[in-house]
């Protein structure tokens, strides 16, 4: 789940962010990418009855400082972002709230 929630956070939080790329959203944006990555780590956790080893924020942070110049972009939803979108507001509320505001700001190629 770690790849999926690397992907899922950075995307949104740069596509929102208007960051060129996951190592800008994750340099000027941290707060908000580790925030994210917690919801989506507990809502993981939640729903599926697992555990994730200590250290998930900065393994994913580790990651983006390989790919920095990756540039971001809400894509395949269905693949991606849905799982989350669809646990709920109240398992992830800053996510969701994110893709909203994508949505209203017409970043996204697809209805929520």
């Amino acid at each position: 789940f770690e790849k999926l929630i690397w992907i899922s956070t950075y995307m949104l939080v740069g596509t929102v962010k208007d960051c060129s790329s996951v190592g800008q959203a994750g340099n000027e944006h941290k707060q908000l990418v580790e925030d994210v990555i917690a919801e989506l780590v507990a809502a993981v956790s939640a729903k599926e009855g697992i555990s994730f080893t200590s250290g998930t924020i900065e393994r994913l942070a580790a990651y983006t400082d390989v790919v920095a110049d990756f540039p971001c972009g809400v894509k395949e939803f269905e693949w991606r972002n849905q799982y989350f979108y669809d646990l709920g507001d109240e398992a992830c509320p800053i996510h969701n709230r994110l893709l909203r505001e994508c949505a209203e700001a017409g970043k996204l190629s697809f209805e929520l």
